[in-house]
């Protein structure tokens, strides 16, 4: 595996942990929400889940579009 594979790899886990963690977000709201309290208002914190969820979808779309700029071909100069 070349240097650009491991790093597109690692964005799409990145992504794949993004989705997960925003499931677990939706199901600990629901959760919160059967309590009669709503997640992240009147001064509720949000949910560590959310958090993570926001972050890997940061860094997951950051690290495959590095990825990608990385795995361009050098500009080969016409003689």
């Amino acid at each position: 595996m070349t240097q650009s594979d491991l790093i597109t790899a690692a964005g799409a886990a990145m992504l794949v942990g993004a989705a997960l963690s925003a499931e677990m977000a939706w199901l600990a709201a629901r959760g919160v929400a059967n309590l009669g309290v709503l997640c992240g208002s009147a001064g509720q914190p949000h949910c560590p889940w959310l958090i993570a969820a926001a972050v890997l979808l940061a860094s997951g779309a950051a690290t495959l579009i590095a990825g990608r700029r990385r795995a361009k071909p050098a500009a080969v100069p016409s003689r």
